[in-house]
């Protein structure tokens, strides 16, 4: 009896870990998605606007701009995060520096407003000495 009770309670506990690491990578929270596809990038994969001033942590600014909207999140792949609103449907997000080629088709912004025309680009960032990317864009 003890051997069933421990084996169900694992059975729970693996169940709950599913479920915990299925909503830490669950789809964004408004019912409008964009997904990132390059904007801001040059041919080779480098920022079009590299801004790195002394003691800057590499980033990425984030910016989407969508229709009505007065709410958005960013999905990376570290996570799901609220946007900051800069405007009238104008969003931020400063993410840290990572190879943004590796985000194409797969950075998400997602918000309430208006489904179509909506923008999301890396406005500028700072690349760091770390660079450059590991894989070109394709053509």
């Amino acid at each position: 009896m003890r051997k069933l009770i421990a084996l169900l309670s694992a059975v729970v506990l693996v169940i709950l870990g599913i479920s915990v690491v299925s909503s830490a990578s669950a789809s964004p929270g408004y019912p409008n998605q964009v997904t990132y596809s390059g904007q801001g990038l040059n041919a080779d994969g480098t920022l079009q606007d590299n801004r790195c001033d002394d003691g800057t942590a590499p980033y990425l600014l984030f910016v989407l701009t969508a229709n009505k909207a007065t709410a958005a999140d960013i999905t990376l792949p570290s996570g799901t995060f609220a946007m900051v609103q800069s405007g009238n449907g104008a969003f931020k997000f400063m993410a840290d520096y990572q190879n943004p080629v590796t985000l194409i088709g797969i950075a998400v912004a997602s918000y309430d407003g208006v489904k179509t025309n909506a923008q999301f680009v890396i406005s500028h960032g700072c690349e760091g000495d770390s660079y450059p990317p590991s894989t070109p864009p394709s053509s």
